[in-house]
């Protein structure tokens, strides 16, 4: 990031070691940073809907996951993870 700041897939790769140390606030800022370098990639969107259950913001992940699914419909994590997550807002 030092190097690169712009490139996505060094924000995505932190926002996945940051999850290994539970330090979901700080993934989510990475995952927004991939998604604002570039807003068509799927997977941060994904990911960050993972750190959002992790922080009890159901809704957000839902609507992550949701928009990780109209960017590459073929893709089924994220369909699972919608489909999870769905129950927690009952």
């Amino acid at each position: 990031i030092e190097l690169n700041p712009r490139d996505r897939e060094a924000y995505f790769q932190k926002g996945q070691t940051l999850n290994t140390f539970a330090m979901y606030q700080e993934e989510i800022e990475c995952y927004d940073k991939a998604i604002e370098l570039n807003p068509q990639w799927p997977f941060p969107y994904a990911n960050k809907g993972v750190a959002l259950h992790r922080l009890g913001r159901y809704q957000e992940a839902i609507e992550c996951y949701g928009k990780a699914i109209e960017l590459n419909p073929q893709w089924p994590f994220p369909y699972a993870n919608k489909g999870n997550e769905q129950r927690y807002e009952c």
